[in-house]
């Protein structure tokens, strides 16, 4: 009976990630099938099984390791877990978490590809450079068999991966090829599974908070908005304005507070109401105390308006509570790409003016939610609408290309964060990022299709005809000095070059890391 394995262990050491993801994958051939010489019968049953090793041995569904030979040039790998699916009638098993175990002293190696091998330390760096591009390869090849249900390549492309990969390496390389593997065997048993796995609230909340302070993407995105929400509050003399703020599924108030503050430089005159949209009680008490201290400090004008709903579940525009003679302003980081899948939903054909085309009330229509929201908070003619979302095409149909996109994309963000400590965060507090944000949404993407999946990273061109669809256009141009200051910021946050802030004009911006956008900041305003 043939299995799909995938034994979990980790190693000493690889190689970084710069270099090997941009061009890697699409002439990857370690496990053609035409290069494989003889091929077997495809297996024609699937089941679940978990087996673990442990110290002294191994579990009863799992073969023995043989012992090391005499002067094996090979590390010891001490094995996590292995996963192992086999195709049967009996459609049952789970998906457990990785629980160290106690190291066995030597792995086999399935494809003959190099393992760390004990050197001199002038002779590594080669011997890690070829490893990182057969880790590389070896993802792109497993990603090629499961998109052509070649399960018997999976099998031996997982567990070369899980001898050479770990989320506890010191190297990102590692940590990325370990996130995507364990991707690759979810979708494998993902229908079997009755309970998906998900981060809890308070470990997800964590994450996104290191998330945004060691890496500069969201302070710079931040930054941008607020300044472009200063520009369109125009102040009259003698005429209080009132300012309210929208920000859809909020997670960071220190947005906000620098809000507070750039209002307290300006017009005494101008009062800022914000309304959050979160489901979080907590978040939410804890954002009102510190916005409210802070504005009460700086004596500027503040209302707080809390909406607790998850962004997927907003459903009614009137929960936002706007008022006529407002400056409306909608906010939404990170978000949007969340509500992509189609849904049936009730709306009033209406044209790009926001009037009704027709009179006899409301329809069905199959369309996203996001482009249902969109086109609901057209009617509330906002003066502002900010959108940052990640600069990504992960909602492709094509799994191979959305699996490049992926590897690319998030191994710049696993290069960013390793480069950001300990200046700018702790290694536990990077790996909490890792595991319970990056991960969480490699998984998403790699593993679910369907209504499961969540996010569907979208480029800005896309955003862009939703926008328009949805009766917006580009706001004005960001004016010179605000992106100037986007890049001093960028510079001040990492020194070196790494980031910089590239503008369109028409009312977009770019944040790279390097070579590669990672996030847009678009700005438009209701026809």
């Amino acid at each position: 009976m043939r299995d799909i394995c995938y034994d979990r262990a980790w190693m000493a050491t690889s190689p970084t990630l710069n270099g090997y993801l941009a061009g890697v994958g699409r002439g990857s051939s370690a496990m053609n099938p035409e290069n494989r010489g003889q091929q077997t019968t495809r297996p024609s049953k699937l089941q679940v099984r978990r087996a673990a090793t442990t110290e002294g041995g191994s579990s009863t569904n799992a073969s023995p390791l043989p012992e090391a030979p005499a002067g094996s040039a090979y590390a010891a790998v001490p094995l996590r877990m292995a996963w192992t699916v086999n195709l049967e009638n009996g459609h049952h098993g789970t998906v457990m978490s990785a629980v160290p175990a106690a190291p066995t002293p030597w792995m086999m190696n399935p494809m003959n590809m190099p393992l760390f091998q004990s050197a001199p330390a002038a002779a590594l760096q080669h011997e890690y450079e070829k490893h990182g591009l057969f880790l590389i390869k070896m993802l792109h090849s497993c990603a090629a068999a499961v998109a052509e249900g070649e399960t018997e390549l999976l099998n031996i492309g997982l567990k070369w991966i899980s001898c050479n990969a770990s989320d506890d390496s010191e190297e990102p390389l590692q940590r990325l090829a370990s996130a995507f593997a364990d991707a690759l065997a979810r979708r494998m048993v993902q229908p079997w599974l009755q309970h998906m796995i998900t981060t809890p609230d308070h470990e997800a909340a964590a994450a996104r908070r290191h998330f945004t302070a060691m890496c500069p993407f969201l302070r710079i995105s931040g930054a941008v908005a607020n300044h472009a929400i200063i520009d369109v509050a125009e102040v009259q003399p003698g005429r209080i304005v009132h300012v309210h703020v929208v920000d859809l599924g909020g997670t960071d108030p220190h947005q906000w507070l620098q809000l507070l503050r750039i209002f307290a430089t300006r017009s005494p005159n101008m009062i800022l109401r914000l309304t959050i949209v979160n489901k979080q009680e907590e978040f939410l008490s804890q954002a009102a105390d510190l916005l409210i201290k802070e504005a009460v400090r700086l004596r500027v004008g503040f209302l707080f308006h809390p909406v607790r709903l998850n962004i997927d579940q907003f459903s009614s525009i009137d929960a936002l509570g706007v008022r006529s003679g407002e400056v409306l302003v909608v906010v939404s980081t990170l978000q949007l790409h969340r509500m992509l899948e189609f849904v049936e939903v009730s709306s009033t054909p209406h044209d790009r003016k926001g009037k009704k085309i027709q009179a006899h009330g409301s329809q069905q229509h199959t369309m996203t939610r996001a482009d249902a929201l969109l086109r609901d908070l057209r009617q509330l003619s906002p003066k502002l609408v900010v959108v940052t979302e990640q600069e990504a095409d992960h909602n492709g149909a094509d799994f191979k290309e959305r699996f490049r996109n992926a590897l690319v994309y998030y191994g710049a963000l696993f290069d960013a964060l390793e480069e950001s400590v300990p200046s700018r965060g702790s290694a536990e507090e990077r790996a909490c990022v890792e595991r319970h944000l990056l991960r969480d949404e490699i998984m998403d993407i790699i593993s679910c299709d369907g209504a499961q999946r969540r996010d569907r990273h979208e480029k800005v061109e896309g955003w862009a005809a939703r926008m328009d669809a949805a009766g917006f256009s580009p706001a004005a141009v960001m004016r010179q000095d605000v992106v100037a200051q986007a890049m001093m910021l960028a510079q001040e946050l990492l020194p070196g070059g790494a980031y910089r802030v590239s503008r369109v004009n028409d009312g977009r911006l770019f944040i790279y890391r390097n070579t590669i956008p990672m996030f847009s900041i678009s700005t438009w305003h209701a026809v």
